[in-house]
């Protein structure tokens, strides 16, 4: 069994059951009638190590995901192992427990199924331990692949890619052929669920690369296509990074990516999960606080991308948990000239802080705001022309070490030059550091684009923050 962190191992226990497993992620209890209850813990893990550290909201968010694709895929008529989640698991537990919102937010009772020995992968893109294999000789898990693909790359059809269930340590590839043949039928049923996922994930803008699934010969167990099972891609930047011929490269995972990057960073993926010293090691890092408020805000993205709902609407709408409701954003709009005011204020109500600086005209004044801005969930940088404003508050924001997202919204009239020129502005900035509407793949533009901008921050999520890749400054080349 793999080796708790101090974090994971001090998360509350539910009073009065049997706890009967211990996951990374998860707690498992008995309830009566071969029933389970399921409790999502924030914990995580990466490289097959249990960090010693909690990103708040994340297993709330893995639970209400799994709710949202068990219901989903029940309408095609697959059978599962879920009974109950939300306000519904009080049914099932003793009086004492009942009317516990963090419970009702983050538990599901299930039923105790005959688990399969084999994890079900099934690849529709090549990534990841999949494209090692594929490196090696050219196959994955007994399939025989063409030549040539790269990371990212489409497979020409859904590979199952079985591995097997290690306690601790990595899990191995499995023969797909001997598995097939242990679970003909269970192995056709998940790639058509594959299939549909796959399907519904495309409407939405994302890419389904790669999926895991667990269960019995007649149901589905475990967690469905949530980030934790799942690898999910924006669709423009899984479409960008197929653009080149050589040295494709798979865009960031909307998942626990940049605590992965930063686990490389500490060279976490060359210990090894099975000796305790390297154990020990890893529970001693400390994981950067913004790394992990950065994780919570990735995993409420993709489950806003894929549900059409935040955390809080999901559970409050569909699950019937009594939560409050999110917090309002505190927004700060910055023009780069006083003629663009009036625009925005016929956009904006008396809630906004507006402020009119031009990097161009007021670089002191601008990086001094910078510098004492503090308070505030957002910055919009908005203008046309040729405008540097949004990109030089993101570089300022991040030289300060500050955590605070920028977007841009170009001003000007259609199809003129100074409006393709504010545009191009902001989405050409290398790296794109500047938030777009990525989902439609170009910049905010004009009162509609503000309005439409200022409604995601109130009743959406905004894209999760990219890596950013460091360079020095080269003096006297």
């Amino acid at each position: 069994m793999t080796k708790q962190s101090p974090a994971r191992s001090e998360w509350p226990l539910v009073f009065g059951l049997e706890l009967i497993s211990r996951g990374k992620v998860r707690d498992t209890y008995r309830l009566a009638e071969k029933r389970l209850l399921v409790v999502a813990t924030d914990g995580i893990s990466i490289f097959d190590f249990v960090l010693n550290a909690l990103v708040p909201m994340k297993g709330v968010i893995l639970n209400a995901m799994n709710h949202f694709w068990l219901n989903y895929l029940a309408e095609f008529g697959f059978e599962t192992h879920f009974i109950a989640s939300g306000v519904d698991i009080d049914k099932y537990l003793p009086e004492e427990l009942r009317d516990d919102k963090d419970l009702q937010s983050r538990a599901m009772v299930v039923e105790e199924l005959d688990m399969a020995k084999w994890e079900f992968i099934f690849r529709i893109c090549l990534t990841g331990s999949g494209l090692s294999a594929y490196k090696e000789n050219g196959e994955v898990c007994g399939h025989k692949l063409p030549e040539g693909l790269q990371d990212g790359d489409e497979l020409p059809y859904i590979l199952d890619t079985p591995t097997t269930k290690a306690e601790e340590g990595h899990d191995e590839h499995a023969s797909a052929e001997l598995v097939r043949s242990a679970f003909p039928e269970a192995t056709y049923r998940m790639i058509n669920i594959v299939q549909i996922a796959r399907a519904y994930a495309e409407s939405k803008g994302i890419k389904l690369a790669d999926t895991k699934f667990e269960g019995s010969k007649d149901k589905l167990g475990d967690e469905v296509l949530t980030p934790d099972s799942s690898r999910f891609w924006d669709m423009q930047e899984w479409s960008k990074s197929r653009e080149s011929t050589d040295k494709r490269k798979a865009p960031a995972s909307l998942d626990k990516e940049l605590v992965r990057i930063w686990g490389k960073s500490q060279g976490i993926n060359k210990l090894d999960p099975k000796d305790l010293g390297d154990v020990d090691k890893v529970h001693a890092m400390i994981v950067p606080e913004e790394i992990i408020s950065q994780t919570t805000a990735t995993y409420r993205y993709i489950f806003w991308r894929l549900t059409g709902r935040t955390i809080e609407q999901y559970l409050r709408e569909i699950m019937l948990v009594d939560i409050p409701e999110r917090a309002k954003k505190n927004v700060v709009i910055i023009c780069g000239s006083a003629t663009d005011l009036p625009v925005v204020k016929s956009v904006c109500d008396n809630s906004n802080t507006m402020h009119v600086i031009s990097c161009h005209r007021n670089p002191e004044e601008l990086a001094k705001f910078i510098k004492d801005i503090s308070g505030f969930d957002i910055i919009i940088g908005v203008g046309g022309k040729a405008l540097a404003l949004p990109g030089i508050i993101d570089a300022w924001i991040h030289s300060l070490g500050k955590n605070i997202p920028v977007a841009g919204v170009a001003l000007g009239e259609p199809e003129s030059k100074a409006l393709l020129a504010a545009q191009l502005s902001i989405e050409e900035i290398p790296g794109q550091p500047v938030i777009i509407d990525e989902m439609e793949g170009h910049a905010y533009t004009g009162p509609s684009g503000l309005k439409k901008l200022l409604e995601r921050i109130t009743y959406g999520e905004l894209p999760p923050p990219k890596p950013r890749t460091e360079k020095s400054a080269q003096m006297y080349v």
